[in-house]
Parts: C-alpha cells; sequence; structure tokens
C-alpha cells in the first residue's frame, strides 16, 4: 500500500540538509525563505531563526493547504495518509508550551493549543476516504522535567482525534524544546506507547529504538503497540523485514521479498544464498 507523510516544518523549516548542517540557512542566502510559528520563538541551537508569528489568515491558509496536499495525494495513488504533528514541526509547535504563547484561540489552555491539530485533521477528514487509513504521528511527550502533564494532556487529543475519524496514531517524541533530555536506548519509547494505546483504546504504532527482533516482536506479542514503523534500519539495509523474518524463524522468510525474486524458493540462508527447489520460471517478454 502506497503511504505518504505530510506535514508544514514551521519554525524548523528554511534548514540545510542533515548531511549539510541541519541548521537554518543564513539571512541572505536566496535558498532560505521565511520561517512562522505560532509564536515568534525561535527553537535554539542551529535553529536559531526567529519565525514569524502567525496571523489568524496564516492559520486558515496552512490548513486548506494541508487539505489540497491530501487531495494531490489521493490523486496521485496514495493509500494511506499520516499527518505529521511531531518533532517540533508546526502542529506540534502549536500543541507546546515551549513554542506556543499565544492568547487568543490557538493558544493559553490545552484546549487552545489542541485547535489547530484538531481543526487540520477535522479538515483533512472531510476529504480523504472514509476506507482509506488516515493516521497521524504526534509527539507526546518531551522529557523536558514536565512530562506528566504532556503526555496526560496528548492522550486526551488523542482520544479527541480518534473519536474525529482518526485510524492509529504514530506515537513520538515532541522535539519542541532544545533543553530535552531523551533517554536513548532500546524501546525506550514503549512503556509510553503501550500507556497511550491502554488510556485511548485505539491502534498505536511507533519506531525509536525497536530495532532488534526480539525487541520488534516482544512490542507486538505483549500488546504494548499494533504496528512497529521501520525507518532507519530500512534505510541502513533495504532487506531489513527479510532478515528479521529469518531471525524470528519465519517458515518462509523469502515471501517479504519481491515476488519475482521469491518465486520457486523453499529455502533462504542468508541475503546472498538461495536453494531453489524448482527452476525459475522461462523469462517472457513485455511491450
Amino acid at each position: 500500500m502506497p503511504g505518504i507523510q505530510i506535514g508544514h516544518a514551521g519554525r524548523k523549516a528554511s534548514a540545510n540538509l542533515p548531511w549539510e548542517g541541519d541548521d537554518h540557512i543564513v539571512e541572505g542566502d536566496p535558498r532560505g525563505w521565511e520561517t512562522i510559528s505560532p509564536s515568534a520563538i525561535a527553537f535554539g541551537g542551529g535553529l536559531s531563526k526567529v519565525p514569524r508569528e502567525m496571523t489568524l489568515a496564516d492559520i486558515e491558509r496552512v490548513k486548506a493547504d494541508f487539505v489540497a496536499t491530501a487531495k494531490r495525494a489521493l490523486q496521485a495513488g496514495f493509500e494511506w495518509l499520516e499527518l505529521h504533528f511531531a518533532h517540533g514541526y508546526l502542529a506540534q509547535s502549536f500543541f507546546s508550551v515551549h513554542a506556543n504563547k499565544r492568547t487568543d484561540a490557538y493558544g493559553g489552555d490545552a484546549a487552545g493549543r489542541n485547535r489547530f491539530l484538531i481543526e487540520t485533521f477535522e479538515a483533512v477528514r472531510k476529504v480523504w476516504p472514509e476506507n482509506l487509513p488516515l493516521t497521524a504521528r504526534f509527539g507526546v511527550i518531551e522529557f523536558d522535567g514536565r512530562d506528566g502533564d504532556t503526555l496526560g494532556e496528548a492522550i486526551a487529543l488523542t482520544r479527541t482525534l480518534r473519536d474525529g475519524g482518526l485510524d492509529l496514531m504514530n506515537v513520538s517524541m515532541g522535539f519542541s524544546t532544545i533543553d530535552a533530555k531523551v533517554p536513548w536506548g532500546p524501546s525506550f519509547l514503549v512503556p509510553t506507547v503501550a500507556r497511550v494505546r491502554k488510556e485511548t483504546g485505539m491502534p498505536v504504532a511507533s519506531a525509536w529504538c525497536v530495532d532488534a527482533p526480539a525487541d520488534v516482536e516482544k512490542a507486538v506479542a505483549a500488546g504494548d503497540m499494533d504496528v512497529v514503523m521501520i525507518g532507519r534500519a530500512m534505510l541502513a539495509d533495504p532487506h531489513y523485514p527479510y532478515q528479521l523474518a529469518i531471525a524470528l524463524g519465519e517458515e518462509r522468510p523469502a515471501w517479504t521479498l519481491p515476488a519475482p525474486m521469491h518465486t520457486g524458493c523453499h529455502a533462504i540462508v542468508g541475503p546472498a544464498r538461495v536453494r531453489r527447489s524448482n527452476p525459475p520460471p522461462a523469462p517472457t517478454s513485455h511491450r
């Protein structure tokens, strides 16, 4: 199933490529552009550019852009749409007490800080088919010393999105403050993901250091999450699902490979060794 993730980078936009610094493009460089955010507060560090505080017209325009993008994604043939509401980007910034200091309807208490996310989701939900998955990636925790409050508000927001037709929550971190102290380690986010699943009753997914085959299997078998997202491991090894299948003792691990590669295979010993029970089919020509 082809899927696409859409979002707005907010105050983290106008940045260099990750392998070229991952910092803001300097003022005066024609490659850069104006950044916007709920409030005129820079993220900090290498992303020190102060964004322009969004007007109400800006908010309406960006919500309309999300809708237009969802429509284009559907027309292009995508069948799974995920809204990127995490990682200190625009939607996460509206939710965050670190980035949102507004005093109007889009700031202040949790209801105000949630408003942009809810309205954007509702607008996209109206144009995305009910029979196709609509999910969101959302930072439910910051590791900033106020995690109890943040997680409680995030769970309440997740329930609202669930009731509005969200199909799955891809649980992540906020990355809204440079002072966060993330406890990196194998499966470190799994207990938080499990709590979101338990307290909302909706399907959840996540990634973040759930890499080892045993950890992947444990997270799903224990009911902590419904789907384990695989990102960096796939970049490092495009056949990572195949390696997982071998490690987990799947009877036919080759069936994780594209059809032409597993036809006739009855056992896979390693990435470079294939035994066939039948010869490969004769090639055919196609015009």
